[in-house]
């Protein structure tokens, strides 16, 4: 079984029923209702985002199925945007603290927050 991670930043080629092709990368995995839904953000100016569930073809090769239900599509992105927002926040209350030290976040978007931050050592609690 392919580990899902390894899918973000992989480019996917979308078709459209007439044909048309339209380019896309795997911009974050989001886990909801006991699936993971891979977030695709299309390459170029418009930078149109889709939720897609990831299902594995016979041959073991992702296929990204667009989802048309509401329910899931909000709630993908609520989440998403929350990640997004928690991140910043970390990084903005690592920036403002004034022990001395520099602290950074590491960002591998797999959704965990509590393994990815750099202990320096220094006293501070930084979330």
């Amino acid at each position: 079984m392919m580990n899902p991670e390894s899918l973000i930043g992989a480019p996917v080629a979308l078709q459209a029923p007439d044909g048309r092709v339209f380019r896309f990368h795997v911009a974050a995995l989001v886990p909801y209702a006991g699936e993971t839904y891979a977030v695709l953000e299309e390459d170029g100016e418009q930078g149109q985002m889709l939720v897609t569930a990831i299902e594995m073809t016979d041959d073991h090769i992702p296929a990204f199925v667009v989802q048309g239900e509401e329910d899931i599509i909000t709630s993908v992105m609520e989440k998403l945007v929350a990640r997004s927002i928690a991140r910043a926040m970390e990084q903005e209350q690592a920036q403002d603290c004034d022990c001395g030290h520099h602290h950074h976040t590491h960002d591998c978007s797999c959704g965990h927050q509590d393994h990815h931050d750099h202990d320096c050592h220094c006293g501070h609690h930084h979330h």
